[in-house]
């Protein structure tokens, strides 16, 4: 709360910097598929409840109304509403009795004290169910986090390449300059003049485009964060950081939600078994009721009683429906088991790729940063030959053309490694840890 106010007084009004750790804590908050995929394992939680409630005795209330001259059914109408005479029994009455109405109310208490584990397997399965989504959401958030990372190196990207413009422009206008001042002192044709004004021209069009797809970058960020931070600007990034390849493959298979999300579907497996096998388990169950019975009014109470009971079941399926759902329930759980080797396997390989590719960017930045400055030291020669007319326009232009490629190629790859390097870190699912530590 303290870093909002501090940018709300301070940074809008200045374009503060906004460091990458706070649009990673503002997505992991706000971000709009965190949000849903948030609910997705919610629902889980109230499957669990849901399937815990089972385990609890059930409460029913029922209340109906019928009306009747079968003999037999008014006769024990009549009993339930504790409203018999002797002259119900006459013949008469007995064989054509008159049309009897009832309202009966029932309250029915059951209670399951063991349907042969299957309510407890019931519950453990969404237990697991519900524990496995929490873990694999800790990996939607890696993921995002990674989404993040790499709109803010982008970001980062199009910031420095409007430096790199602004400076494009800054040394064209002094070659505009040393043209002018060439072509008066007689030293240079008016042609130069023109190379260099066009130059200029095409160099001021670069900077428009940077600036703009700067503010497009921007806008990715606060498209991710589900957040409007108003007119800030993004840290720069000074260096590509280390990693190692042996640290990865060593926290790995312990840190990767998605492997350890297995585990607990292995458990729902175990549990589906048990529940299969409670098919042909005894049950014992109890139940107990109360009944009233009028024959004017809803709920009324002419007549009323109990009943208590115990019960036992007890079904077998002669074809071997459960022996076949409970090959159907190992099966699965084998396929499960080789597609957890299978996972284990591609995390290895996925770490090898991406440090692979870590390396090949690290390297790539070191040949670019020689690059920059071997291309400035071009420049800084031909310009001085330029000056005593040593050079042409044209040399002079074609050397601040290479520094300009040098430098923009040096820049992105300054953001290629930082995203090599949030790509290994997430292929061994630390990256969370790291950039939050």
């Amino acid at each position: 709360m303290g870093r909002y106010l501090l940018v709300l007084l301070f940074g809008f009004a200045f374009s503060a910097e906004i460091p990458l750790k706070v649009f990673i804590e503002d997505a992991l908050e706000r971000n709009l598929e965190l949000q849903a995929y948030k609910r997705e394992v919610k629902s889980k939680e109230y499957e669990y409840k849901s399937a815990r409630a089972l385990l609890f005795p059930n409460l029913k209330l029922e209340e109906t109304f019928s009306r009747t001259n079968i003999p037999a059914y008014v006769l024990f109408t009549k009993l339930n509403q504790e409203r018999i005479t002797p002259n119900d029994f006459a013949p008469n009455k007995l064989n054509d009795p008159d049309a009897v109405n009832n309202f009966e109310t029932k309250i029915t208490l059951e209670v399951p004290i063991w349907m042969g584990g299957k309510l407890r397997a019931f519950k453990e399965i969404n237990r697991y169910k519900w524990i496995a989504s929490k873990t694999e959401y800790g990996r939607k958030e890696e993921e995002v986090i990674l989404k993040v990372y790499e709109a803010y190196a982008n970001a980062v990207l199009a910031k420095n390449a409007v430096k790199v413009a602004e400076l494009s422009v800054k040394d064209a206008e002094e070659h505009m300059r040393l043209a002018k001042k060439a072509y008066e002192t007689g030293v240079a044709l008016f042609a130069d003049v023109l190379r260099a004004k066009v130059y200029l021209s095409k160099a001021e069009e670069k900077l428009t485009q940077a600036r703009n797809n700067y503010e497009v970058a921007k806008k990715a960020l606060e498209l991710i964060t589900n957040r409007d931070y108003g007119e800030f600007d993004v840290e720069d990034i000074k260096a590509c950081p280390k990693v190692s390849k042996e640290e990865l493959k060593k926290v790995a298979l312990q840190k990767r939600e998605d492997y350890r999300a297995i585990n607990y579907y292995l458990k729902v497996l175990k549990e589906a078994r048990r529940a299969v096998l409670g098919d042909i388990l005894p049950q014992v169950f109890a139940f107990a009721n109360y009944s009233m019975y009028d024959k004017d009014t809803p709920f009324g109470t002419q007549g009323d009683g109990y009943t208590l009971g115990v019960g036992v079941k007890w079904q077998f399926n002669t074809g071997g429906s459960t022996f076949h759902k409970i090959k159907s329930v190992e099966e699965q759980r084998r396929a499960l088991q080789e597609k957890k080797k299978l996972l284990a396997k591609a995390i290895d390989f996925q770490i090898e790729q991406s440090y692979a590719e870590y390396e090949n960017a690290l390297k790539s930045l070191e040949s670019a940063k020689r690059r920059m400055e071997e291309a400035k030291e071009v420049l800084r020669v031909i310009k001085k030959r330029y000056e005593v007319g040593m050079a042409r326009m044209v040399d002079l232009l074609d050397a601040q053309t290479q520094l300009d490629m040098a430098r923009f190629e040096y820049v992105k790859a300054l953001r290629d490694c930082n995203i090599a390097y949030a790509k290994a870190l997430y292929s061994a699912g630390i990256l969370k840890e790291e950039v939050l530590r």
